[in-house]
């Protein structure tokens, strides 16, 4: 079996440390998009914020369905 690019949470999910944990867990693979996306020719911090509105977006269409 391949191994997770993102690892598993060490806290369970009303953890206090569960989205410090998680942010942790995201934070090199979204430095790497950044990074990949700044190769390609997009500014740094508008790709930053691309990725926040897409998150955003993901989450309200989730919500609404």
């Amino acid at each position: 079996m391949a191994e997770l690019a993102i690892r598993k949470p060490v806290h369970e999910v009303n953890a206090a440390r569960y989205d410090s944990d998680c942010q942790e867990a995201l934070a090199g693979s979204l430095d790497d998009l950044i990074a990949q996306a700044e190769a390609a020719g997009w500014d740094r911090n508008r790709a930053a914020s691309a990725l926040m509105y897409l998150a955003a977006k993901r989450l309200r269409a989730r919500a609404e369905s």
